[in-house]
């Protein structure tokens, strides 16, 4: 078990939260469809008092979670590193980079096989963002934990035939919360 607790979190040091604003976007979610982790992101649906389940919003599981901000977005630049040289190149629009941001010929560029991704860097502007609703956010490591347990608590949503569902008690709770959170 020491091991486990002195286990480095593989990423940056930031956490996406979804918050209150998320409308699940009708139950396909786009933040889900950019999340390069697979099972990061995930649609929670809650149950219904009739029966049945409707989409809810979607919670970030904060142990798989990179910080790339992939999920919160589309300006994003890559930041990959050479295996074997450690040459940094960026890459933006699908276009790459040098350390110096000038552009650097297709026949230049080493294989994707030699490159790895060491990470992303946004002007963060919101016309840019990937959720229409600005529903995530991106927060310190720890700060994102704290926060994130007002919106979502992975060990209280339940997997029903491979979906994540909230009960009525736990919506609740978390609403209750949440109002405490603006108080």
């Amino acid at each position: 078990m020491a091991a486990e607790e002195t286990k480095k979190r593989k990423g940056t040091a930031l956490l996406a939260v979804m918050d209150e604003n998320c409308s699940s976007c009708a139950g396909s979610p786009i933040c889900e469809a950019h999340c390069p982790v697979d099972d990061c992101i995930n649609l929670v649906y809650e149950e219904l008092p009739q029966g049945g389940l409707k989409p809810y919003r979607v919670f970030v599981d904060n142990d798989k979670c990179i910080g790339c901000q992939m999920c919160y977005s589309e300006d994003l630049t890559k930041i990959h590193q050479h295996k074997e040289t450690g040459e940094i190149y960026y890459e933006y629009a699908n276009r790459f980079y040098d350390r110096d941001k000038k552009p650097v010929p297709p026949d230049a560029m080493p294989k994707k096989i030699q490159l790895q991704l060491i990470g992303t860097e946004s002007e963060d502007r919101l016309d840019k963002k990937i959720c229409p609703w600005d529903a995530i956010k991106m927060y310190e490591f720890e700060d994102g934990l704290e926060v994130s347990e007002f919106f979502y608590n992975k060990s209280k949503i339940k997997q029903v035939n491979g979906l994540f569902v909230i009960d009525a008690k736990e919506k609740e709770r978390l609403e209750e919360k949440q109002a405490e959170l603006y108080e």
